[in-house]
């Protein structure tokens, strides 16, 4: 009995710390997607039904050490699992169903997430045709195949293979945290501090989820941000260093990160109904930007203040787009400031950008 108890104590750890170790690992090598219910499957292939059920609420607490976007889904993660076992009796008469439910019921969760935090309802027809719905769906398809996998490979084998498993499970997701660090959180110490201007780095995956991208965005706005009538009335200056590579180029690739990123913003701070749209672009040119051949472009987007009453303003700005092929990072560069005060603001939105570290 107490063998049995070991062994699968040792087959709920694995689990846990398969999960970890491809969410991360998708991370370090830039593979579009999450991977995070790849233990979840394992544990419903491998563990009693109470106990995988079990597994899949730890999963989403482990994954938050990472990023904390998990809170909001936690329960995701059980339905997921509960759907997956629900389907598996299913198998000898429609085994399309054991592989498509889960698949459907974890991209569309995680999407019901997203309009729900971002209070973004009126977009979810739109969002479950989205780049970032397919991804999702890929995603948990491969995270089956990744988790029974698994679950063959070390199912009934002993504790001590278990423990190994754990081990080396651990190791790829520390491994891969330090090239996350270096080729991503990095990032953070380009940009200085600026008085009168508040820093922030956040990652994005949740953000961006429309787009089933990934990345970070290191971004400042002055402490004038939220006083109407103020010259530092809604300016943002940042730098969205997205996983992958991107056309520089395409404006309207582009100007997408923004445009959700807005949108979501705007939602989570009170803003009934977000829209955020491009209504000018002018002036694209080639320039070198710290050494990397870059586009800057002048314009900007129709959008609502985060501000009661959320009224409608015009932002104008810039963006210099760049692909760094180094460290295969899409790197777009905002600076804006509402219609009336960019005039203004122009020459400190430059001034800041101009200051920062970036390397060549």
């Amino acid at each position: 009995m107490a063998g049995r108890r070991a062994a699968l104590a040792a087959v709920f750890a694995s689990a846990l710390l398969l999960s970890l170790a491809t969410r991360i690992l998708s991370d370090a090598l830039h593979v579009p997607g999450f991977y995070d219910t790849t233990g979840v499957y394992m544990a419903c292939l491998a563990l009693p039904a109470p106990l995988a059920l079990i597994e899949s609420l730890v999963t989403p607490l482990l994954l938050t050490l990472y990023y904390k976007a998990y809170l909001v889904a936690i329960w995701v993660y059980p339905l997921t699992a509960a759907v997956f076992l629900a389907a598996r009796r299913a198998w000898s008469r429609l085994p399309v169903l054991t592989v498509l439910a889960p698949a459907f019921t974890y991209a569309t969760s995680w999407f019901i997430v997203y309009v729900s935090f971002g209070h973004l309802w009126s977009y979810l027809p739109l969002l479950l045709h989205s780049r970032g719905y397919i991804t999702l769906f890929m995603d948990a398809l491969a995270s089956m195949a990744i988790g029974y996998t698994w679950s063959r490979l070390l199912g009934g084998r002993s504790t001590r293979t278990l423990a190994a498993a754990c081990i080396a499970f651990a190791a790829v997701a520390a491994a891969s945290y330090a090239a996350v660090a270096a080729n991503g959180w990095a990032s953070a110490s380009w940009f200085p501090s600026f008085r009168g201007y508040l820093e922030f780095h956040h990652k994005m995956d949740f953000v961006w989820l429309p787009l089933g991208a990934k990345g970070i965005n290191n971004y400042y706005y002055p402490v004038t941000r939220f006083q109407r009538g103020a010259p530092g009335y809604q300016v943002w200056i940042g730098m969205y260093w997205v996983q992958g590579r991107y056309d520089p180029a395409d404006v309207g690739v582009v100007s997408a990160f923004a445009v959700w990123d807005q949108n979501f913003w705007l939602g989570t701070h009170g803003c009934p109904n977000p829209y955020t749209y491009v209504d000018l672009v002018r002036n694209v040119t080639v320039i070198d930007f710290h050494g990397h051949r870059a586009y800057l472009m002048y314009g900007g987007m129709v959008s609502r203040s985060d501000v009661k009453p959320y009224e409608e303003v015009r932002l104008r700005g810039f963006f210099i787009t760049y692909y760094d092929a180094s460290r295969d990072r899409t790197a777009i560069i905002y600076a804006c400031a509402t219609q009336e005060n960019i005039g203004r603001m122009m020459q400190t939105l430059w001034r800041i950008v101009k200051a920062w570290r970036i390397p060549g």
